[in-house]
Order: structure tokens, then C-alpha cells, then sequence
């Protein structure tokens, strides 16, 4: 069993959430719930994004795909929250069970931040900016090929480091990571991540989608920039 390495403060936190990305990716029904989590005296207010749909909580399917969507965060040390797929992928899904691409994961980090949340978020930008260690990939392609069951494999993933900074606010980084899936062939995701705070939690915001072409990346920052920006505001 994969366990996330015991670090200490920010470089933990920007190293759990490359992990919890890039296992995450691997996922063929990650879909969750919204709901407001009350963490110590954070509040953390969640809702699906335009163009992104929650479940019924009610629905026994929908409740155990979210309960191992959890299992799999908790890997890099991440408690996930919310976890909502694109809509028409979603219909699509709803009726074939084809991989969902794009989505869209909330989630906190489990342990506390070792110094202000400003300063925090700053260091683990600094941190991201020195890509992904030989050792990391190792681990990200060790757990997608577990938690999948052998359905998936992590064939290549490449850091795309920092994509942009509101010094002590938030931090957007991202990856490509390319996989093959069962019944579905080589594929490439882009997998980016907005790392910021609500009160004294670390929160991540990870979106994932299709990777074309090179605009593709600009197209998800975009998309993960209006995400956070309507996140910050609730």
C-alpha cells in the first residue's frame, strides 16, 4: 500500500497534492457532492462550477464512487470535500460508463499548516517550482496502478511547475500525465492545481481535462482562474 511520505509544512502539502493529482487523474468515475465542511472554525463552501454537476446523495452508486474518490485523496494526504464532473461528460457516463476526463476536486490538506497561511501557501509554490523528483513520478505510477486495480497505468508525466502566483494567496501549478486505460487506449490529461487557504486549512482546487494541444493548458488555467475566483468570493 502507497503511503504519502512523512514531510513537514508546505513542502508536504505542494508534494501531497502533486500525488493526489496525479493519482486522481487515473480515475474513471470521480464525481461527487456539494456540501459546506466545517473545519475547526473554517467554514469551506463548495458548489459544482458552471458546467460541472453533482449527484444525489441518495443514489447508493454515486455515495460509494465518492467514498473511494476519498480513499484515494487521503493517499497524498488530502481530505476530499467535493469532486464534480463535467456535465456532458457526465450524461455520457450515465449512460456507458465512458472515462470521465474532465473534473473538477476540492479538497483539504489533513494537517495543520506550520506557519502563517500567507507565508504557507508562498513556500509551496517555492516549493513546486522544482518539478517532479524521479522518486515522486515512481510513486504517482505505483498508485494509479493500484488504487485502479491494474485498469489503469501512469505511462509518462511531466511537471508543468508554477503556471501562475497571487503571492500568499494562491498557487497554480500543474502537470501532463499520460496514461493507459482498459477499454479505452493511451490517453494525455492535463491536471492543474490551485493551492490557497479558507481561515487556517490549506484547501486544493484541481481541475483535470483532455489534453489536445498545447492550447489546452492555457484553456484549463482559465477555466481553474474563474473556479477559484468564484470560490474565493462565496
Amino acid at each position: 500500500m502507497m503511503k504519502a511520505n512523512n514531510l513537514k509544512g508546505s513542502d508536504s502539502f505542494m508534494r501531497g497534492l502533486v500525488f493526489a493529482v496525479g493519482i486522481i487523474c487515473s480515475l474513471t468515475s470521480s464525481v461527487a457532492f456539494s456540501e459546506d465542511a466545517t473545519f475547526g472554525s473554517s467554514i469551506v463552501k463548495v458548489s459544482p462550477p458552471k458546467g460541472f454537476c453533482e449527484l444525489d446523495k441518495t443514489n447508493e452508486a454515486d455515495v460509494a464512487v465518492f467514498d473511494s474518490a476519498s480513499n484515494f485523496a487521503k493517499a497524498g494526504g488530502f481530505s476530499a470535500i467535493a469532486l464534480y464532473p463535467d456535465c456532458h461528460e457526465f450524461e455520457e457516463w450515465r449512460k456507458s460508463k465512458a472515462f470521465l476526463r474532465t473534473k473538477v476536486m476540492f479538497a483539504r490538506y489533513m494537517k495543520h499548516m506550520d506557519r502563517p497561511a500567507p507565508q504557507f501557501i508562498s513556500a509551496a509554490c517555492e516549493f513546486h517550482r522544482k518539478g517532479l523528483s524521479d522518486e515522486l513520478k515512481a510513486r504517482i505510477s505505483e498508485a494509479v496502478t493500484e488504487f485502479s486495480k491494474g485498469k489503469s497505468s501512469l505511462t509518462n508525466t511531466m511537471s508543468l511547475g508554477v503556471l501562475d502566483e497571487v503571492k500568499g494567496t494562491v498557487c497554480y501549478s500543474g502537470q501532463l500525465g499520460r496514461f493507459k486505460l482498459a477499454n479505452v487506449g493511451d490517453i494525455t490529461l492535463v491536471g492543474l492545481s490551485a493551492g490557497t487557504f479558507v481561515g487556517d486549512q490549506a484547501i486544493s482546487i484541481s481541475l483535470w481535462t483532455n489534453y489536445v494541444d498545447e492550447s489546452s493548458i492555457p484553456r484549463a488555467l482559465a477555466s481553474l482562474k474563474a473556479i477559484y475566483s468564484d470560490f474565493a468570493a462565496a
